[in-house]
Formats: C-alpha cells, structure tokens, sequence
C-alpha cells in the first residue's frame, strides 16, 4: 500500500490514530483524534507528544508516556503495547480509552516513528441521549450538564425498589470538592463554573453507563454505583479522587488545586431514599474531618 493510500485510510478510521516520528513529535493526526481531543491536526502537526500536555494516564493514575511509548526503548519494546488509559481532553476533562502503540520500522528494522490508536471507552454517546432526555423533563443542571439532585432521589428510589423485587445491591456515594472556593474567589466565578464543568465531565465519562452521576450542591456531587459490593464501592471512589487529583485548570494548565473527600455507603434492605442518603452524607462529614479521603460506613 502506497503511503498516500495509506493514510487515507487512517483518516478514515473511527478510532483515534496519530503517528509520532523518532523525536515524538505528531506527523499524522486523523479526524477520530480530532473528535477523542478536541485538537484539530493543524494544532498538533509537528508539536511534541508532550507539548499538548495530552498524558496517557493509567486506571490507578500513573503517567505512561515514560513507560509504554515504543519510541523509549528501541531494543525491548519491540511488539504492540496496549492499556487502558485516560487522554486530557482540551477543555481539560480526562477521556477514558484502549490504547495501543505501534512502533514503525525502516528495513533494517530500526524505529523511525510510532502509530498511537485509541479507542474511545466513555460512555459519553449513549449517556448524551438520556441527558437530552432529562433536559427536557427538568431533570437536568444547566451549568453542569449532568442529572441534578432532583433527579438523583428518583433513581435513589427506583434502584431501592429493585433491591425489593429483584435483590439488586447499590451503593451512594457523596462527593463534596475541597479548595473550590478559593478558585472561585481569585479567579472569579466564570473560571469556577469552568472548573466545575471539566470535573464534571471527567467523572461522568469516566462511569459505567448503568451508573449515575449527579451534581447534589454547589460543590457536591451525588453517585450511584450498581452491581458492586462495598470494595467495589471504595474502589469507584478511589477512582474518582485520582482522576480529580490529575485534572489542570482549563486556562494556564498549571495544578487545579481543588481535592475532594468522599462518603459512602452500600444499600440495607428496609432502607428509604432519606436513609440512604443521610448515612451518606455523615460518612462525608466524616471524610472531611478525618485523614481518610474515602470513609465507606456501615
């Protein structure tokens, strides 16, 4: 195949696709990367891999591009590298994807250059659809874009419902931000608002499509998490924290300087909506008074 044919191709394909040269530096980018980015090719052509502050990011929060890149190690990294990993988005939420990393070879078997192919994990088209719905049965919050605390008590209610009929465990989990208010005050409440946005959009990409992210308060948000136990419960929020923890702020890509503390708690057969959420709610209060960022209660 011909290199034009070739890239032709490339450019063609859903999946997110660049190439990086010997230097790390972007000689192809398609229009799948385009749309996983949000950077158009004329801004990434010829930059270096890092320059865009992009980072492959792993499930538990380590950073791969020194780890994973073909280009690293021209003597092992000799076969495709696959992980799962988050990409910084440019308005700065992190995208969840399947990467894998080929590295490209001249004849006499040497690395000139490596092909990037990512594969969009988010929920994000399908939960779009359902978003459009609750906008319009007011259900949604405008400045977030995700379900609101209306809405949360309602799913509350049903999952409670189905834990009757069908023995259906959830778990609540509250999130309440830390350090929010003082990006607000010194940058003004447009900047916090954006900061809410890219928080928000990270965690809701970030679920499982059965999941439900909601915004509870000003700075608080409500999760719903399905078909898990107690670990699995702790885990999710542990998840939440490190994707929070690698998020920059939107206009200088300096540190967020926003943490978070977490309260949960598992569903009790006999539980009502207002039960749920109170045992909840103290396990945050005692998140944010303790040393542990996560408190799971009883």
């Amino acid at each position: 195949m011909e290199k034009l044919e070739f890239f032709r191709v490339l450019d063609n394909l859903y999946d997110a696709v660049w190439v990086l040269d010997s230097k790390r530096c972007f000689t192809h980018w398609n229009e799948g990367a385009e749309k996983l980015t949000g950077y158009k090719a004329n801004e990434m052509l010829g930059t270096e891999c890092k320059e865009k502050a992009l980072v492959h990011l792993s499930s538990d929060g380590v950073d791969l591009c020194d780890s994973i890149c073909p280009l690293l190690d021209t003597e092992s990294h000799r076969d495709i590298r696959e992980a799962q990993v988050y990409i910084r988005h440019r308005e700065g939420h992190l995208v969840p994807a399947h990467a894998r990393m080929v590295p490209l070879r001249d004849a006499k078997g040497r690395i000139t250059g490596a092909a990037e192919i990512f594969s969009d994990r988010s929920v994000g088209n399908e939960m779009e659809r359902r978003l459009e719905e609750l906008e319009r049965l007011a259900r949604l919050d405008v400045l977030t874009r995700l379900p609101n605390k209306r809405y949360m008590e309602e799913e509350v209610r049903a999952h409670i419902a189905e834990l009757e009929r069908y023995g259906h465990h959830f778990g609540i989990m509250m999130i309440g931000l830390e350090g929010f208010a003082k990006t607000s005050d010194k940058f003004g409440p447009g900047s916090g608002n954006e900061v809410l946005r890219m928080i928000a959009r990270t965690w809701f990409l970030a679920a499982r499509a059965f999941d439900t992210v909601a915004r509870w308060e000003d700075d608080s948000f409500a999760v719903i998490g399905v078909n898990l136990d107690r670990e699995g419960l702790s885990a999710m929020a542990e998840r939440f924290l490190m994707l929070l923890s690698n998020l920059l702020k939107p206009w200088d890509r300096s540190a967020l300087g926003v943490g978070a503390s977490v309260g949960a708690t598992m569903v009790r057969r006999g539980d009502s909506t207002e039960s749920i959420i109170l045992r909840a709610e103290k396990a945050l209060e005692e998140a944010k008074l303790g040393a542990e960022r996560v408190v799971v209660g009883e």
